[in-house]
This record gives structure tokens, C-alpha cells and sequence, in this order.
């Protein structure tokens, strides 16, 4: 999958695995696919387990029977079982996707999840179903599941190391012999797509291209190169331009890799790993880098947006709609480009709380504006405006929690200002979260009450769980019936 496209001027030469200058070429990084294949593989999965329950299930109880006199006990056995391998998942962590590029499938995994999900559903099976499903047939179902899954990530493992996007990366330093050495652990790791584009440094080595000296580095990643790794071997850099590149490369959504040597450089935390034996040091991954937890979430937005809109759309929208329109001329709903998901722009609905103005896309609310009506007040004061990102959420452009979006022209500013604001993008934007449950909304006028919220927003994506969701939705809720200083 050689993919070509214009984002980099750089193009890599498959013969010496290096770069050449000048030629509107690239490599694709192209890791949305692994997402979707590792979720097909997950699907898949499910389907089986369902698959053989249900077959053995009724291969002494005719299925006519279970859906003619037990539909309701056939129906709550299968959401348990659902709900069961879930938990089950979780627990073992039987999904991992190497680096984001090569599904990693173990049988050890897979055998011991069985087993746990075997122990946790015959518990569930012999307290409230053996009664009513009077056939012994978890123990055969199972045991048949397991061939048949493991058959099915035997050839995802096999599929996935043909379908990997090339691997690309650039070195900062390091000498012909230990990059070379590096070419042989990263193709063990990742397969034969793999190429060294070349090296950062104020020497030139004959074996390997020159990108340029240490301080083109910035300059480089902010031409959006088409590489997927940026890997430290030593430099001659002041440790305060190394952190600066550590934190570009995060901004680019590009890995920067020490190896192997240990310094402060990760201001988040360093995680430990190995590359075909040797140590790589890298920033400590967040949470959400983890395809089950992005796919937790996004079911939690999902069940979350569509009971809002299915049980409070109906009723509350007539209302908002004929009180805005009984006040003030213009649409019901205010749509407004902000930055969301790696900073992709996308349409931001709230309904509207001003009268029609020219300096929406511009200009903050500050108390007592006199753009504001007074419906819009009273929706603002109760957060009743941001009701319609729930239509966001639902088509997957934000999360139910999540960092707030800004319009652009201030993620240009802050970006220029404050060193973390562009890795608030890193997760998908949310209606509310963990700044704002914490006193952080609303106008910043001052640069500190923008940095406060970053803050707390790099806090959230670096610690993210499950149950803190939870809090900043429970939080958001106590705050719309408590009142904010800061929403007006």
C-alpha cells in the first residue's frame, strides 16, 4: 500500500532506505485503517461467541421453543453473555494493536480470557438460567468458540503484517553504526516496509542522509512530514531544545523516542518498552491511545447522546425553539467551525443565545453582553445551549466529555501562547469535562485562566478512566442545578 500524496516534500528511496529532497512525494502514515480492522477482528469475535452460545444452546432446545416460551429469559441470557465478554476483555486486555500498525493477537491471552469469561458466565448461567435452559452446553459452545477464534486471529495476525501502511521515521544523532543497527531492530519489529528517511545532525555520514542540522528539527515537523516516529540517539542540544522538539512532535501527533539513554525530557511520564531487545524510552502513553478504551467510550457517547435525544430532544427543543424565536429574530440553532479531533475543524451546534452579530467567530462572551438575550442567558446559565452537541457527539465530532472546543482563531492564538494547548486535541472535544467541572469556563480574558484550563485539560487526557467520565458528567449535572459564577 503505497500510498502517494503531497504532504511532505520528502520521498523515501526503497533501495537505501533513505530520503532525497525535492520531490512532492511521501509515505502515508494511513493508521485509521488499523482501527477498523482491529474492530471488524472484535466484531468478528463477538459474532462467534454469540454464534455458539445460541448453536448449542439449541441443539437439544429447538430455537423454536426458546423464542415460542422463552423469549424474554433467551434475550437477557444473550445481553449478559455480551455484557460478561466485555468485562471480560477489560479484565485481560486480550486486544492490542502493536504501535497502532500491526495487530498483536496472542492464543495465551485468548485462552485465559476464555476461561475467565467461562468461570464469570457460569456463575451467572447456574444462578438465574439453568432452571429455564435445562441443557449442560457452555463447557461444548466454548470449547468450540476457542477453535474458532483462534483460527480467526491466526489469520488477522497473518493479514495485518500485509496490510500495514509503511513505517517511517527520522533520527536525531547517532553515529552509522548504531542507526543501522537501529534499521535491523525497527524492520524486526515492523516488518520489511520500514525506512529511515534520514538524520538530523551538524556531521554527515556518508551512510545516511542529512535532513539538516539539530535546530531544523521544529521547522521540519511543522511542514506535517509524512513520518511516523522521530527517534533521539543523542545530541549535542541544550536539554530545554530537546523537550521543545519532544513537544512539537506532540503537537504534530508524530512518536518522538529516546534511545536508549535516560533524561527528564517527557514532562508526563516515561514508559519502558522494548524494540526487538532494545530499551526504548518514550512519553508515557495516554489512556485513550488504547483502541478498547476509544471504543468504550465511544459507546458510552453513543447509548449517552441517543437517550438524550430520543427522551429530552422531543419535549425541550419545541420549547427552547419557540422562546428564541418569540424574542429575537434568526435560526434556532447557531453552528460555528471549531477545532476538534486533531485539529480537524468541524461544525459546533448550540442553539442560539445572541441576537445575529457579525462578530460570532471573533469575539468571547463576557457578562452582561449585549448581544446576549434573555432567553439566551437563562440557556447559558444552564448550559441548556450546548443541548445540540449532543447531535455532535452522536455523529462522532465530540465526546460527552472531553476538553471544550474553541473556535479557531483562538486555537491560533493560544497555540502561539501556551506549550500544551494544541495536545488538548489529542482526544476528541467534549460537552463538557474535566476543566470546566472544575471552574474553568466559561471567557478567558487573562492568558492564565487559558493555561488553568489546559492544565486541567492535559490532566484529563494523560489519567483518563472510565469512572472520571462519570464524575464530570454527575458534576456537570449538580452544576446546572447549582449554578456557576462563570456561565452567564
Amino acid at each position: 500500500m503505497n500510498a502517494q500524496n503531497t504532504v511532505s516534500p520528502f520521498v523515501v528511496n526503497q533501495q537505501k532506505g533513505t530520503v532525497r529532497k525535492g520531490q512532492p512525494k511521501g509515505i502515508a502514515r494511513g493508521l485509521k485503517h488499523t482501527d477498523q480492522y482491529f474492530t471488524w477482528v472484535m466484531l468478528l469475535d463477538l459474532m462467534l461467541l454469540n454464534a455458539c452460545l445460541l448453536g448449542g444452546l439449541s441443539y437439544k432446545m429447538p430455537m423454536e421453543t426458546l423464542m415460542g416460551q422463552h423469549p424474554w429469559e433467551l434475550l437477557f441470557f444473550i445481553l449478559a453473555s455480551n455484557a460478561t465478554a466485555g468485562i471480560t476483555v477489560g479484565l485481560n486486555n486480550i486486544f492490542q494493536a502493536f504501535e497502532g500498525l500491526r495487530i498483536n493477537l496472542k492464543f495465551k491471552d485468548l485462552l485465559i480470557g476464555t476461561m475467565v469469561y467461562l468461570g464469570i458466565m457460569s456463575l451467572v448461567y447456574y444462578q438465574f438460567f439453568f432452571p429455564v435452559f435445562e441443557v449442560h452446553f457452555l463447557l461444548p459452545s466454548l470449547g468450540l468458540f476457542l477453535v474458532l477464534t483462534t483460527a480467526l486471529h491466526y489469520l488477522a495476525n497473518q493479514l495485518s503484517k500485509n496490510l500495514n501502511p509503511y513505517f517511517t521515521y527520522a533520527v536525531i544523532g547517532g553515529e552509522a553504526s548504531s542507526i543501522h543497527y537501529l534499521e535491523k531492530c525497527v524492520e524486526s519489529a515492523y516488518g520489511k516496509r520500514t525506512y529511515c528517511i534520514g538524520r538530523f545532525a551538524d556531521n554527515d555520514i556518508s551512510e545516511v542522509d542529512t535532513l539538516g542540522d539539530y535546530r531544523e528539527v521544529k521547522d521540519f515537523l511543522k511542514q506535517q512530514p509524512n513520518i511516523n516516529k522521530l527517534m533521539y540517539l543523542g545530541s549535542k542540544l541544550p536539554q530545554q531544545e530537546v523537550q521543545d522538539i519532544a513537544r512539537a512532535c506532540r503537537d504534530q501527533f508524530v512518536d518522538f523516542e529516546v534511545i536508549p539513554q535516560a533524561s527528564p525530557i517527557f514532562s508526563s511520564g516515561m514508559a519502558v518498552t522494548e524494540l526487538a531487545g532494545v530499551p526504548v524510552l518514550q512519553r508515557r502513553r495516554e489512556p485513550l491511545n488504547q483502541i478498547q478504551n476509544r471504543l468504550l467510550k465511544r459507546i458510552f457517547d453513543i447509548m449517552f447522546s441517543s437517550l438524550v435525544i430520543v427522551l429530552v430532544f422531543p419535549w425541550l427543543l419545541p420549547i427552547i425553539a419557540l422562546a428564541i424565536r418569540l424574542e429575537s429574530r434568526g435560526p434556532i440553532f447557531f453552528s460555528q467551525k471549531r477545532t476538534g479531533y486533531r485539529n480537524r475543524a468541524f461544525n459546533c451546534l448550540k442553539f442560539r443565545s445572541m441576537r445575529v452579530n457579525g462578530d460570532s467567530d471573533n469575539k468571547q462572551a463576557v457578562r452582561n453582553d449585549s448581544r446576549i438575550t434573555r432567553v439566551g442567558s437563562f440557556l447559558r446559565k444552564t448550559s441548556l445551549d450546548e443541548f445540540p452537541q449532543f447531535l455532535n457527539v452522536f455523529m462522532g465530532d465530540m465526546s460527552v466529555v472531553g476538553p471544550r472546543p474553541h473556535m479557531l482563531k483562538h486555537t491560533e492564538e493560544y497555540a502561539e501562547l501556551i506549550d500544551s494547548f494544541m495536545f488538548r486535541h489529542a482526544v476528541k472535544p467534549g460537552v463538557t469535562g474535566w476543566a470546566q467541572i472544575n471552574g474553568w469556563r466559561g471567557p478567558t480574558p487573562e492568558v492564565y485562566q487559558m493555561e488553568k484550563r489546559v492544565e486541567y485539560d492535559v490532566d484529563y487526557i494523560e489519567n483518563w478512566n472510565f469512572w472520571l467520565d462519570m464524575k464530570c458528567v454527575f458534576f456537570t449535572v449538580w452544576n446546572i442545578f447549582r449554578g456557576e459564577k462563570n456561565a452567564f
